[in-house]
């Protein structure tokens, strides 16, 4: 009996610890991030063609959330104007707080 109650104690806080993000959801949330970027009205368009996740560390503050930094790369299509502008590449260094909410993780203010 001693045993059982162990093992459902050791699952239950297993379960319950906030493990850290993957590399491919930090790479997720920021692609997603930069697509809500361009759902703005008058916003142009950012294409990321790639993620490279360069840190995942847990926040000293508070144990639950993740602070992360990302490397983010492109093109930005400038929104339709006179005269036109060209697409630009970019390269940009993304830095994120994330939380897991129970489903999914989110970014939240630092």
């Amino acid at each position: 009996m001693r045993i059982t109650i162990f093992f459902i104690a050791i699952l239950i806080l297993t379960a319950c610890s906030v493990q850290k993000p993957k590399d491919q959801e930090v790479k997720q949330v920021v692609s997603d991030w930069y697509a809500q970027k361009s759902s703005l009205a008058g916003a142009g368009i950012w294409d990321v063609f790639g993620v490279t996740v360069l840190s995942i560390e847990r926040d000293p503050n508070n144990k639950k959330q993740f602070n992360t930094a990302s490397r983010a790369t492109g093109t930005y299509h400038a929104p339709p104007s006179t005269p036109p502008k060209p697409d630009q590449p970019f390269s940009d260094t993304v830095t994120m707080k994330l939380e897991w909410n129970g489903s999914k993780w989110i970014t939240v203010e630092k």
